[in-house]
């Protein structure tokens, strides 16, 4: 009981009230009102493991879910009208509801002396004759795809997501650059963590005059020319490295246009097999064997994504509108926070198992709500648990 109803307190239902009345989710329906279908898709996606149109109808319609929102009367609704309401409920409500779980979070973390924040991009693909939205990559089958590009920035939890459905963004230098920028403010001390999706020069020259710091992958063949160097011991290693060069240089477009600003340019080999690595960043501060232990961090970008497609059902678009996957996409991150937290409270070590013992807290909360519902009646309980049955 305590710790799902104190992660569920993360999102008070005045706070929920007071976002529909802000965005106004709630001025053209009666029936699935915006707190209300939060509420339904957050519990499908946890305890649905395909999750589908025509299970959120049923779980609307079962006493179990009325029980955990504490309704004694269940609300019936076509499957298509779930849809037709995803397709023109306003996303701006659970936009709020997302964030506000995330400083919510944030507020019970111990504060860093260096915050790391990890940017990449997940896609995902759709028959053109079933999505109307989203870009074509050029050449062979992809043609007949279309693409969804969600970039997300993730501490410790998803901080940020950005969705890109045009053209322009099926390269990483538009979607990853326009997503950490926007996201960045000037209080904002965190190191930008990302793969090599940003190649482009005056994109770091961009991110370095707005006083973002970053750290990357580079080409180890990259133009460019060294203007000083750090001190490179000959045993500084870390874990899986051996560093070989810490220098600072100027860069060098394809058209041969230097740098306005220098950068770090770290090298080293990797001990597993001697690969040759080289990174980039504009820290001045951190040592190198620090750096690219950061660097290292970013497989958690990778571990979250796979879990929000395997166990979340990230992939599966209820609703192929933009409008509709927007919303889905902030009630699922939402969910994979509290999930996050639930985890890191329980000592957990993987999603699954804490997906798994989320649920089964949850279902110990629904008792306890029956029997506050029903004032420890037993044929009170009855009639609820066994309405809109056949």
């Amino acid at each position: 009981m305590d710790y799902v109803s104190r992660l569920l307190s993360f999102l008070p239902e005045r706070e929920l009230q007071r976002f529909a009345l802000h965005t106004q989710v709630n001025k053209y329906s009666k029936k699935l009102q915006g707190t209300l279908l939060f509420k339904l898709l957050f519990y499908c996606i946890l305890t649905d493991k395909e999750n589908s149109l025509r299970g959120m109808q049923s779980a609307l319609e079962s006493s179990v879910f009325c029980s955990l929102i504490q309704n004694t009367k269940s609300v019936h609704v076509a499957h298509s009208s779930i849809s037709e309401r995803l397709s023109h409920i306003k996303p701006a409500y659970f936009e709020k509801v997302f964030k506000y779980c995330v400083e919510a979070y944030q507020s019970l973390l111990t504060k860093q002396q260096l915050s790391v924040i990890r940017f990449d991009s997940t896609i995902i693909a759709l028959s053109s004759k079933l999505l109307h939205i989203g870009y074509h990559l050029k050449g062979g089958d992809a043609e007949e795809y279309r693409m969804l590009k969600f970039t997300i920035g993730y501490r410790d939890i998803p901080d940020c997501v950005y969705f890109y459905s045009d053209q322009k963004y099926t390269s990483e230098n538009a979607a990853l650059q326009e997503s950490m920028l926007d996201h960045y403010c000037e209080e904002d001390n965190s190191l930008h963590l990302f793969d090599r999706g940003i190649t482009s020069r005056a994109n770091y020259d961009e991110l370095t005059g707005r006083g973002m710091l970053f750290i990357s992958r580079i080409d180890l063949q990259a133009k460019c020319t060294f203007i000083s160097a750090n001190t490179v011991h000959k045993n500084i290693q870390t874990a899986t490295l051996i560093i070989t060069e810490d220098r600072w240089a100027y860069l060098y477009s394809s058209n041969k246009k230097k740098t306005i600003y220098p950068v770090r340019i770290i090298k080293a080999l990797r001990k597993e097999d001697g690969k040759p690595l080289s990174f980039i960043t504009n820290n001045k501060t951190l040592k190198a064997a620090e750096l690219t232990e950061i660097y290292r961090s970013r497989w958690q970008i990778e571990v979250f994504f796979k879990f929000l497609k395997q166990h979340l059902n990230f992939a599966h678009l209820l609703n192929r509108s933009e409008n509709g996957v927007r919303v889905v996409v902030y009630v699922i991150l939402t969910a994979a926070i509290l999930l996050e937290a639930y985890k890191k409270e329980k000592q957990l070590k993987g999603y699954k198992i804490a997906k798994k013992k989320f649920c089964q807290d949850m279902e110990r909360d629904i008792i306890y709500n029956v029997v506050i519902l029903c004032g420890g009646n037993a044929r009170k309980a009855k009639q609820l648990l066994y309405q809109n049955t056949s």
